[in-house]
């Protein structure tokens, strides 16, 4: 849950007890917050995975380990939903990096790396085609860079807030002349995977986004894809 205070409580986003909060172009609301049961999908599973390695791998660093993740936490500022500046805790900074560090194939580093550049990617176009069951992204993209691709479910048309619903798909490689991600049936089929096949009439959002050597990651670029049936 993310509360900003102000003389009342000015916003909020995330759950709390048995609601949600969160703001839109209505203005701000809250509604209950749906219990799901608890399925041992592979998507969660390899979540849970991470974090237990990564817990492990905290309480096993020497204690000049930790100390250079306290002192990197300042290097590592971000900004939360509301634009304010924030500060990763040393622990909590280790399992944010290292974790991103994992999904690209690399290991776990026990001393806090450096900040380092990140390639931001610009999605213009994502199609579906059905028929050919694949995936096509094209935009702008560092070349022969590994991409992070995430996507919604099959959404109703009245939804416009999607951020929240992303869950990851797969990881492409853009082409030599960083303009085409190219088509990608193993992509389409991980996507079916994850939320089963797209719905008639309704809308997907497909993104991605990069990581860096000190698992950094970039900001998602994002857009609607167009599903094609032919």
């Amino acid at each position: 849950m993310l509360i900003k205070w102000g003389s009342i409580v000015v916003k909020g986003s995330g759950k709390l007890g048995g609601h949600v909060f969160s703001s839109g172009p209505g203005g701000a609301s809250m509604h209950t917050l749906a219990r799901t049961r608890n399925p041992q999908t592979k998507y969660q599973m390899a979540i849970r995975a991470r974090f237990t390695l990564l817990s492990q791998g905290w309480r096993d660093l020497t204690e000049s380990q930790r100390e250079s993740w306290y002192g990197a936490e300042s290097e590592f500022s971000r900004s939360n939903r509301f634009g304010d500046t924030v500060l990763l805790s040393g622990k909590n900074l280790y399992n944010a990096l290292n974790a991103q560090r994992l999904i690209i194939g690399l290991q776990i580093v026990v001393v806090a790396p450096l900040p380092t550049t990140l390639d931001t990617a610009l999605i213009t176009q994502a199609d579906i085609r059905e028929s050919a069951g694949i995936f096509i992204i094209r935009g702008r993209f560092a070349q022969s860079k590994k991409y992070i691709v995430v996507a919604t479910p099959s959404l109703s048309q009245g939804v416009n807030s999607f951020n929240d619903k992303f869950k990851i798909i797969g990881i492409v490689l853009s082409s030599f002349s960083g303009t085409d991600i190219g088509s990608f049936s193993d992509n389409y089929n991980k996507y079916v995977d994850v939320f089963g096949v797209p719905k008639g009439g309704s809308k997907i959002f497909v993104g991605l986004y990069s990581i860096n050597s000190s698992g950094q990651k970039a900001i998602i670029s994002s857009s609607k894809v167009n599903i094609q049936t032919f």
